[in-house]
């Protein structure tokens, strides 16, 4: 198992997107926040990453949003969680050398596709600011449960 990098790779991630997507006054929220991000690891990354799957699937999925847009959305993550449903069963057995070989399901999602998650989830996350007002995207919230994750 490769060493610990800090701060988080995935965090990295998720704020350079914030950075390079959203608004002035949604980007100056990042600054409470990055003390404590310099404090994590990638230890708990894949926990990270999966917290960015399921919000961006959950925004999708929330049947109490009225938005136009959102049959379209539940559509695209629907057909990309059977996407991901069936590539990582197919990798877990097949790659020689991962804990999974033989034990079909149980591989950890490869980092490309992790952070292919967090893009999607600040991506979702934009466009219910841009559409729906910056108010009802509950981004910060998410952000602030990857960098108090359990899993440092």
């Amino acid at each position: 198992m490769a060493d610990p990098i800090s701060p988080s790779p995935i965090l990295e991630v998720f704020v350079n997107e914030v950075r390079g997507s959203f608004p002035e006054s949604e980007r100056t929220k990042l600054a409470s926040y990055e003390d404590r991000i310099a404090n994590t690891t990638s230890d708990g990354d894949p926990h990270r990453a999966r917290l960015c799957v399921k919000w961006a699937i959950k925004m999708s999925d929330d049947k109490n949003q009225k938005h136009p847009r959102w049959e379209q959305f539940k559509r695209r993550h629907q057909i990309w969680k059977d996407d991901w449903f069936a590539f990582d069963f197919g990798v877990a057995d097949a790659v020689i050398g991962s804990s999974a070989h033989k034990v079909v399901g149980k591989a950890e999602p490869l980092e490309d596709v992790r952070i292919q998650w967090v893009e999607d989830a600040v991506a979702v996350a934009r466009t219910l600011g841009e559409e729906d007002g910056w108010e009802n995207s509950p981004w910060e919230a998410l952000l602030a449960e990857m960098v108090d994750s359990p899993m440092k």
